[in-house]
């Protein structure tokens, strides 16, 4: 028996198949940007949570009110991803990786501007639902590049990402916040 030529039926579907050199890129920035993806929707409820007594207090409404702010977002993030997965199957992860960060920026700046609760409510549950867009398509790129135990360290690395960003995002009001208390504490202990 003699092997297949290169250009018969079995060398071009092993061509076809076989993985090309690029196929796999750098892991530290494709774990940066990827993460950066995925930790996007944990990061604005991280960041928004400290914010929702001055909310309250801004839109004159009860904190109950400002707290369906946050089940919008949950609801939206929820929803966006039934939606994205299957789009991003189907149109690609470009498109709808663009088109979902661009609709967070958006709606992201019409909360800052929202005039009233119900405007506010409106706009978290579109900024969650476009949100969805990195945590579903970053691990949807984890999943074409790699398989197996490449798939399962680059995943565990974007929880990695995920769950450090709100420290690593303000250092200095997650990490020195007990530190500056304490300080606090003491200096007005020796004034007294």
């Amino acid at each position: 028996m003699s092997e297949p030529s290169p250009t018969g039926s079995a060398g071009t579907a092993h061509a076809l198949h076989a993985p090309s050199p690029n196929r796999h890129p750098r892991r530290p920035p494709l774990v940066l940007v990827l993460g950066s993806l995925a930790a996007l929707g944990p990061l604005t409820i991280d960041l928004y949570l400290p914010a929702l007594p001055q909310v309250s207090g801004d839109l004159h409404v009860s904190q109950a009110v400002t707290q369906l702010t946050l089940t919008a977002f949950m609801t939206g993030i929820a929803l966006g991803q039934l939606v994205i997965g299957p789009l991003s199957d189907t149109l690609g992860r470009r498109r709808p990786l663009l088109t979902g960060l661009t609709v967070y920026v958006a709606a992201s700046l019409l909360c800052t501007v929202a005039p009233n609760p119900t405007v506010l409510i409106g706009m978290r549950l579109v900024q969650g639902l476009a949100g969805a867009a990195g945590i579903v398509i970053a691990r949807a790129i984890v999943r074409d590049l790699y398989d197996g135990l490449g798939a399962a360290r680059l995943l565990s690395s974007l929880m990695l990402v995920s769950g450090t960003a709100p420290a690593n995002a303000f250092p200095d009001t997650a990490g020195n916040s007990a530190a500056r208390i304490a300080r606090g504490a003491a200096v007005s202990q020796k004034i007294r």
